[in-house]
């Protein structure tokens, strides 16, 4: 590879066009290290921390946590076996289900939360930052906001490598931190009263786990999607399950272990179970830790650009795809990601465990929509220029798509519990979640009947106007 080629390799000249086949490369394994790598990282810690914060015993937290990533991840790569048939990012593929109009709206929910893990990660890998070199919180986020946006203008490939040497070192410092948890925990730890089963939260840590792996399904497809068309569903599918799923498992197990036993905050607690190995391995855990939130900031700047720019390109088609544009994209997503970061930094944890419910309900109609109509109504089989084209086959905007997606959220409503709302359902359930499970069930059921209905109408139609011919 000579110098042009390298930096054509390391700076990704496409966006939210189709990859064409000449540009395809990898294999379905570097899929488990992208997403083992961008999902061993300090948010999923807060996600299993939260699980226990309302007092329910560790034991009954695990088998939510286990419960809840095992579906949600479900979902999750369902989506990125979309990526290598299509050649396009995630939220565009979704003109087929909503038109190319009407797809305009989940892209700007998705945006939102985008900008939501980030902010999320980027406190707690300033707080990491901090404690490894003093500096304020404040400049550390920026300093981690930088580094973020620098990965994400370099593009694909850079993502990709990134994430899989990172997998090693992040593998590797949390295999000790779990072994000095779990075999020799601090001398310090205050283990919390168990509490047993509570069915309410029980509901909300699956709620929580679920969501965990589920932030990722809007762009998932958008790091599968230069792969080779011929790459099979399966390969893409389990790679991508293993990755996203052991990783989850794992660190929101930790997460919730450590909130139990030294309920002082992440990053805190984790430095008082590195310190037990020695100041050496503390800071190493502080890199990783840093490094993890790095690189899973940079996917969230890179598909807030991605879903920004769909949405912008909507209503304005005379884009020129390359660097420039990105970069473009890139710096206004990055800079309003920042300011909520500073916005969070005094309340993180219960912050983020209303966003992630939040987010669930705004996500879960779209996923089971999507996902209904690539392998239960379309077979995979798409017009990938017709999702360009406003007055395409797939119109401007599909009423089957946008009423399963109206009724999928309303649905869940009385089964909502968050610090917004509690819905009667939830009430009755000592303030458990099952909205999501509502919501993806009847939302996935009714596109597929209104889909179904609608080409019984058109052959209907088409063999009326045969007859009359």
């Amino acid at each position: 590879m000579n110098a042009g080629e390298r930096a054509n390799f390391l700076v990704e000249k496409h966006s939210i066009d189709f990859i064409p086949h000449e540009l395809r490369h990898g294999k379905p394994s570097d899929l488990a290290f992208v997403w083992f790598g961008a999902n061993m990282e300090l948010p999923v810690v807060a996600a299993g921390a939260a699980t226990v914060a309302s007092g329910m015993s560790l034991k009954w937290a695990i088998v939510a946590i286990i419960v809840g990533v095992v579906v949600g991840t479900l979902f999750m790569a369902s989506h990125s076996a979309q990526g290598p048939h299509l050649g396009l990012p995630q939220m565009i593929q979704s003109r087929a289900q909503f038109g190319y109009y009407g797809a305009a709206f989940p892209l700007v929910f998705v945006v939102v939360m985008y900008l939501g893990f980030y902010a999320a990660g980027a406190v707690l890998g300033a707080q990491a930052i901090t404690a490894l070199f003093g500096i304020p919180l404040p400049a550390s986020i920026v300093i981690l906001s930088v580094l973020s946006t620098v990965v994400a203008v370099f593009g694909y490939n850079v993502i990709h490598k990134f994430e899989k040497y990172l997998t090693f070192l992040v593998a590797a410092v949390f295999a000790v931190l779990t072994a000095m948890l779990v075999f020799a925990p601090p001398a310090a730890a205050t283990p919390g009263a168990d509490r047993g089963f509570l069915l309410g939260p029980f509901l909300l840590a699956v709620s929580v786990s679920a969501t965990s792996q589920l932030g990722f399904a809007p762009y998932v497809a958008d790091y599968s999607r230069y792969l080779p068309e011929k790459t099979s569903i399966a390969s893409v599918f389990w790679y991508t399950y293993a990755g996203v799923g052991i990783s989850g498992v794992w660190l929101m197990i930790f997460g919730a272990t450590l909130e139990k036993r030294l309920p002082g905050g992440p990053i805190a607690d984790i430095g008082s179970v590195a310190d037990g190995v020695g100041s050496w391995f503390t800071k190493l855990t502080y890199v990783a830790l840093v490094l993890g939130v790095l690189s899973i900031n940079a996917l969230n700047i890179y598909g807030g650009y991605m879903s920004l720019l769909s949405f912008a390109s909507t209503f304005y088609r005379k884009f020129r795809m390359g660097l420039v544009l990105r970069v473009c994209f890139i710096l206004p997503v990055a800079a309003l990601a920042t300011w909520m970061s500073f916005l969070s930094k005094d309340h993180l944890l219960s912050s983020f465990e209303t966003f992630l419910t939040l987010v669930l309900v705004l996500m879960i109609p779209w996923t089971s929509i999507n996902l209904v109509d690539y392998y239960a109504v379309r077979h995979g089989k798409y017009e990938v220029e017709e999702m360009f084209k406003p007055r395409g086959r797939y119109g401007r905007v599909s009423v089957p798509g946008m009423v399963a997606y109206a009724i999928g959220f309303a649905v869940q409503v009385p089964f909502m519990s968050n610090a917004v709302y509690e819905g009667p359902i939830a009430r009755a359930l000592h303030h458990g979640d099952l909205s999501w499970i509502v919501g993806a069930v009847v939302g996935g059921v009714v596109y597929l009947v209104a889909m179904r209905m609608q080409a019984a109408r058109r052959a209907g139609t088409r063999e009326l106007v045969g007859d009359r011919g």
